[in-house]
């Protein structure tokens, strides 16, 4: 039993996860990269391999590059002959560069830019005794990401003079301009303190007009075959912690706007890509289902799976080829294509091989009202393959996993949970209930905007009334249930900990562990790498530089706080506080 343990925990860890799809320009052929789980690693390094298969055709993929590198980001050139890609074979973890792999028979990739050492970093030590104070001040070392243009013939290199962090690109239709987006400096808040702009540039990296400023982060500036430049953004612009949609700015005006164009009130944009016609696609979470739209709301694709990945050519007549990498409880992420939104789906790769033929489980989908009446909120509960349905089956022990974020969400995967707990668990014959409680992604702007000042409160009474209801539904045995969870679902975790039992359930959780939690959100704003930013929206401003010493508003959102009164429950029933287990 021991080794058939280990060798299923071995089999999830070396799985290869598709990451990224392209379709060729003429749509015969994907390219797409995989890793492990989460980018962990082997050895020293973690690696990203290379991939090729034919559309339409199953069990087609084939490996392109070694797999001892990390080999990432591929792109077709515009004839379809050659992939270009990231790579650090020169140097693994060190050097890094742009290599092209023609694809005819023995064709080898080659760099297409210096093989540069982009951990540079130099750390200096003063000498025992010599008094030198080693010291070093705050951004003074920043690494610029620079907007730069290689020729692939000469491969010469030209960079645009930019006093500004560039964060993402885009080539304009005709080929003529670059749109970028860029951020004052590196920090890693600094896109939410001080916002983002989008400018184009001509191809000679000379003129740069300024098309707007975005006050929070974007993600996939994309510039369409209608002559505007697309990205995903907060609904509305000035939060983090709300809808997420898709805005466009046109650069022919001389109006520095931008405006909303699609998504984020009751669904959100995940995702954006340009199809072969210079076509905006989106990938949208609504609800629990996984979809692929057009700009007009259009859906070409819906699932209730998670959609790791995907690419998609459209013909002006409305034809279409889609690329997905999916999955579901039982089956991991594999690519599949298809050509009509209600086709057959063909699967090109095969990278669960190890696991053909395993069941392991079943995904139920659960919904109820949260306990204030306000909302319908959505859970998964997932049985293993042991559990029987019907009258006379056994509620099963257990885990509550609490996803983190908040403004994410959960939804039917093989890796439902963080590194591959999900299939694990189910292997050992529990339960496993995922909540995507008040904050979660999936469902727009209201949903989402629960978070804002409602941390510890709206979240939390979810977390129990969704237990509740696997618990009413006989998939839960009240008398063996453990909570976890990470980073915020660890904080919520936390919270289960100190207020355990206090509910009018009539059970209580008999195991609690948190990983990368905070226990306290005045701590969090003083210690995070986001605590200027992050916290003070999820506070509504309510943060420990502006508050005074009698400030009580932000104790719903600490376990810390809540630690007195649990300890002196426990006296009284005679019992130990152990707090959780912290990871």
């Amino acid at each position: 039993m021991a080794k058939a343990h280990e060798h299923l925990i071995l089999s999830l860890c070396n799985l290869e996860v598709p990451k990224t799809i392209r379709l060729s320009p003429d749509r015969s052929s994907i390219v797409y990269s995989t890793e492990l789980t989460w980018g962990h690693r082997k050895g020293k390094h973690a690696v990203s391999t290379l991939w090729l298969a034919s559309t339409g055709r199953a069990d087609s993929s084939r490996q392109l590059t070694s797999g001892l590198f990390r080999d990432y980001a591929p792109a077709w050139s515009p004839d379809g002959k050659a992939v270009a890609f990231v790579s650090d074979r020169a140097d693994a973890g060190a050097k890094w560069a742009i290599y092209l792999l023609p694809l005819q028979p023995g064709g080898e990739a080659y760099p297409i830019t210096p093989a540069e050492n982009t951990t540079d970093e130099e750390v200096q030590s003063a000498s025992a005794g010599d008094g030198t104070p080693n010291v070093r001040a705050w951004g003074e070392d920043w690494r610029f990401a620079r907007l730069r243009v290689v020729d692939v013939r000469t491969k010469r290199v030209r960079s645009a003079k930019l006093d500004r962090h560039v964060t993402g690109v885009c080539w304009s239709p005709d080929g003529t301009r670059i749109g970028f987006s860029s951020c004052l400096s590196p920090d890693i808040e600094e896109p939410f303190l001080t916002g983002t702009i989008i400018s184009a540039i001509d191809v000679d990296l000379n003129s740069v007009k300024k098309l707007c400023h975005f006050p929070r982060i974007i993600v996939d500036l994309t510039w369409a075959a209608d002559g505007n430049l697309y990205f995903c953004g907060g609904v509305p612009a000035n939060k983090m912690c709300v809808g997420y949609g898709v805005y466009r700015t046109d650069p022919t005006t001389e109006f520095h706007q931008y405006e909303w164009a699609g998504f984020g009130v009751e669904d959100d944009s995940s995702r954006l890509i340009k199809g072969s016609s210079g076509e905006i696609l989106v990938r949208v979470q609504h609800r629990l289902e996984s979809r692929v739209c057009l700009l007009d709301g259009t859906v070409l694709y819906s699932r209730k799976e998670e959609l790791e990945a995907f690419d998609a050519a459209m013909d002006t007549d409305g034809k279409f080829v889609l690329a997905v990498a999916t999955s579901d409880v039982n089956h991991p992420v594999e690519v599949f294509t298809t050509f009509s939104s209600d086709g057959a789906m063909t699967r090109l790769s095969d990278h669960g091989r190890e696991f053909a033929g395993r069941r392991f489980g079943t995904c139920n989908f659960l919904t109820c009202m949260s306990t204030d009446g306000q909302v319908e909120l959505d859970a998964l509960y997932l049985t293993p393959a042991s559990f029987s349905v019907g009258d006379h089956h056994r509620p099963l022990p257990t885990a509550v996993l609490i996803h983190g974020g908040p403004n994410t969400r959960i939804t039917n995967a093989f890796n439902t949970y963080y590194y591959m707990l999900a299939p694990y668990l189910l292997s050992l014959g529990f339960g496993i209930l995922l909540p995507n409680y008040r904050g979660s992604s999936g469902r727009g702007q209201s949903f989402a905007s629960y978070s804002i000042g409602g941390l510890g409160i709206h979240d939390y009474s979810d977390v129990i009334a969704l237990t509740q209801c696997a618990i009413d539904r006989g998939y839960a045995d009240k008398e063996r249930l453990l909570v976890g969870g990470w980073s915020q679902g660890g904080f919520l975790a936390n919270l289960c900990s100190v207020r355990n039992g206090l509910h009018d359930g009539g059970w209580r959780f008999q195991a609690v562990v948190s990983g990368a939690s905070i226990c306290d959100i005045d701590a969090m704003a003083l210690t995070s790498d986001l605590g200027c930013t992050f916290e003070p929206e999820l506070s509504r401003d309510g943060v420990i530089w502006n508050m005074d010493r009698d400030d009580t508003r932000n104790r719903a959102a600490s376990a810390l706080w809540a630690f007195k009164d649990a300890a002196r429950r426990a006296h009284l029933e005679n019992a130990t506080v152990v707090p959780p287990m912290l990871i």
